[in-house]
């Protein structure tokens, strides 16, 4: 019996078991589905509350992709789906609309009565989007590089609740290249070191980066047989339940990236082209898809996929991400992109037969030359920034392909408060009615990093069910109320004013700038700062004075509101964008005093800015979602030795600083993030030599080494906190109050 057959029987067995352990026949697909979602309902609601659900089968009708009721009566609520992730989907509109419930990735409100309510009228909701897809490459590294299996089952739960039914899955598939490229002439130890440690490794799928990188292996070294051992285990286990609640697992497809000049030295008769770098870094070398190796080592790619991770229907890969047409005929080098194509679809349809090619829609790619000559009806292209750049719209919809509206929304894990409600709630429906979009056949949320906005993921999950428009100011007073536990006039009043601030955008901002204006502590000290990133935006996306009332409406909100996890975590958030917009402010003061040569007011506005800094550290020091001490505890759980550990823990500290190595002076700062324990640890120290040499000498200091310090704090061994300390309501009130007693 081989893996796939045993994994498959597995999954078989156990479905069967739990159905005949409720007294019913393992009979159809729909069977199983119903086990796996009364398993989600008792770990996301409790045995007593799952008890309750009775769930039923349900078909689509014409035009429908998936369908869901909601009916019953109290104490014994009917759920009716056309497949697990339907049923999924159901439980969360019976949560949110007729519990008054909420789930987030940022906090649950789940205390529910003793007898569960039904809706006064049955419910049916049906989505005419057959690929609802989710997961960059990219939140694999600024999200959930170091999850365990607790943290992957709730999220895998959330996802199906979102009506995800294509999902990316990135977490041990490296275990891939290490069979596969043995087979070519490589040795075990010269493929590990190859691949790059698991934060860094989604730009390695892309081929934009290799573990040969000398600068971060002189701190990372090679990737160990364990963790290689670990991952795998873990990402089966991912692939398993995904396909227990409905979920197509999405995996890497194979795109001809090889382990660099080893490669080519072990198989000379081959054309493998050097790819350059990106940002600094080496790049993999590319194996030409038309050339006759090619076939021979896509087939042991799919094959010890296969036998790790079973196979699925859709897999994910570019041909040159993030390639410029100008950079593409060196990297080609003589081979034709329309041919290379056509055989990285052959090889995937060898392997897998009727598999579709997912391709993203993101700067050059795909190109029309790519997808004239595939087979159009196996490729799907994921229109990574349909709310903003709208290249479906520039390209006449991928010219006949079939795609997926996508927004990103979010850049490099960034934390600002900000995202695009507008395009998905009210211009996505039209899309979806609109002739122009030709063949869209789903949607795709892809964010850089997640588990921030939560607001942004709770609308994006509902929109594959709404044929109309939403009205968003009357979508996010209900939203506080569910997230709060009641309607209150002060919740209602911070979220207006959220509405038409931070979440007002109508565009993503990746055209005008990515993500929000970004907290001034990350940025690199001057007297003028525009964003800490590259390509954050330089302005303000809002006025901060229409802003700051947010938190004293939240401040003001009924103390039985104030005990909620999701509240606790707005509180959190609203105060340290305050805190974050002030300091913005502070710096226009000290640069205006600077420029009038007002010495005691360069020193007063410093120390100011520098308590703003520290009141930010502690209100994000009360709430565990904040903490970088659980980030560099997870990083260094994955570690087998302590040397592993501690390399682990560098690589974590390396990406949300300097991104890798002082060599890729674009990065830096890209993944930047507001942390209890990485301000004081790391901005801080920064501004103070700043603001020490400025008051001091009354000239404003530019430092060159900004990146050696940098990389030194990255291979630091502090320990920070890993729980929470401190009362988040006491906190916020007092800082509140702090900032009353001096006014800007």
């Amino acid at each position: 019996m081989t893996a796939v057959t045993r994994r498959t029987f597995l999954l078989v067995s156990l479905a069967a078991g739990s159905l005949a352990a409720a007294g019913r026949t393992p009979s159809s697909p729909s069977g199983a589905d119903s086990a796996a979602v009364r398993k989600a309902i008792e770990r996301l609601l409790g045995s007593d509350a799952a008890e309750q659900f009775v769930l039923d089968e349900l078909a689509p009708a014409a035009g429908e992709a998936d369908v869901f009721e909601i009916g019953g009566s109290r104490g014994e609520v009917r759920l009716a789906g056309s497949g697990g992730v339907a049923l999924m989907s159901g439980l969360r509109w019976w949560l949110e609309h007729v519990a008054g419930g909420h789930l987030s990735t940022n906090g649950d409100r789940t205390a529910l009565p003793d007898d569960l309510p039904a809706p006064a009228q049955s419910v049916r909701r049906s989505t005419e989007l057959v690929e609802r897809y989710s997961n960059n490459f990219t939140s694999f590294g600024y999200t959930s590089p170091f999850w365990g299996w607790s943290e992957w089952e709730r999220e895998l739960d959330r996802l199906a609740m979102s009506g995800v039914n294509r999902a990316l899955t990135l977490v041990g598939q490296e275990i891939v290249w290490y069979e596969a490229f043995q087979h070519f002439g490589l040795s075990g130890a010269e493929v590990r070191r190859w691949i790059a440690q698991p934060a860094h490794q989604p730009w390695q799928w892309f081929g934009e980066i290799t573990g040969y990188d000398e600068a971060d292996n002189a701190h990372c070294g090679p990737v160990s047989r364990t963790l290689l051992g670990r991952r795998a285990q873990l990402g089966g286990r991912i692939a398993d339940r995904m396909r227990e609640l409905g979920i197509t697992p999405v995996f890497p497809a194979f795109a001809g990236h090889v382990p660099d000049r080893v490669f080519a030295e072990r198989n000379p008769d081959a054309h493998v082209v050097a790819q350059g770098n990106y940002a600094g870094h080496p790049r993999p070398y590319w194996l030409d898809c038309t050339d006759p190796l090619y076939p021979a080592v896509a087939e042991r790619f799919y094959r010890a996929q296969a036998e790790h991770f079973g196979t699925t229907t859709h897999y994910s890969t570019d041909l040159f991400h993030e390639v410029g047409d100008d950079e593409l005929p060196a990297l080609l080098d003589g081979a034709d992109l329309a041919r290379a194509g056509v055989a990285v679809q052959t090889s995937l349809e060898r392997a897998v037969p009727g598999a579709r090619w997912l391709l993203q829609g993101w700067h050059s790619n795909p190109r029309r030359a790519l997808l004239d000559a595939v087979d159009r009806e196996r490729v799907v292209v994921l229109d990574m920034d349909s709310d903003d750049s709208r290249k479906w719209q520039h390209t006449e919809a991928y010219w006949g392909t079939p795609w997926c509206w996508g927004t990103i929304n979010n850049f490099g894990g960034r934390l600002g408060m900000f995202g695009n409600l507008v395009e998905p709630g009210r211009t996505l429906p039209a899309v979806r009615v609109d002739p122009a979009r030709r063949r869209l056949v789903g949607m795709a949320v892809v964010p850089e990093g997640t588990h921030h906005n939560p607001v942004v993921a709770d609308l994006l999950a509902e929109m594959p069910w709404h044929r109309e428009p939403v009205d968003l100011a009357a979508w996010v007073r209900d939203y506080a109320r569910r997230r709060y536990g009641a309607d209150d006039p002060r919740a209602a009043a911070a979220w207006d004013i959220l509405l038409r601030t931070a979440y007002a955008h109508s565009a993503t901002g990746h055209t005008s700038g990515e993500g929000p204006h970004e907290t001034p502590f990350a940025a690199e000290p001057a007297l003028v700062v525009g964003s800490a990133s590259m390509w954050g935006p330089d302005q303000w996306r809002y006025d901060p004075s229409e802003f700051a009332p947010c938190l004293d409406h939240l401040l003001a909100v009924a103390p039985p509101l104030r005990d909620s996890a999701p509240y606790r975590y707005d509180l959190v958030d609203v105060t340290r964008q305050v805190l974050a917009n002030r300091a913005r402010l502070l710096l226009d003061r000290l640069r205006a005093a600077h420029e009038s040569g007002d010495r005691e007011g360069v020193a007063r506005h410093s120390a100011r800015f520098l308590r703003a800094l520290d009141l930010s550290e502690e209100i994000l020091g009360t709430h565990e979602d904040w903490l970088l001490g659980r980030r560099l505890a997870q990083a260094r759980s994955w570690g087998s030795t302590g040397a592993e550990a501690n390399a682990l823990e560098r690589e974590a500290r390396t990406l949300i600083t300097t991104w890798s190595a002082p060599a890729a002076p674009a990065l830096r700062e890209y993944a930047n993030r507001d942390w209890h324990g990485l301000l004081s640890g790391y901005y801080r120290p920064r501004w103070e030599r700043f603001f020490e040499v400025l008051t001091n000498t009354g000239e404003p200091p530019v430092f060159q080494d900004w990146a050696e310090r940098g990389h030194a704090w990255a291979r630091g061994r502090e320990r920070y906190r890993t729980r929470p300390a401190g009362d988040t309501f006491d906190t916020a009130a007092r800082i509140a109050a702090a900032l009353v007693e001096d006014p800007l």
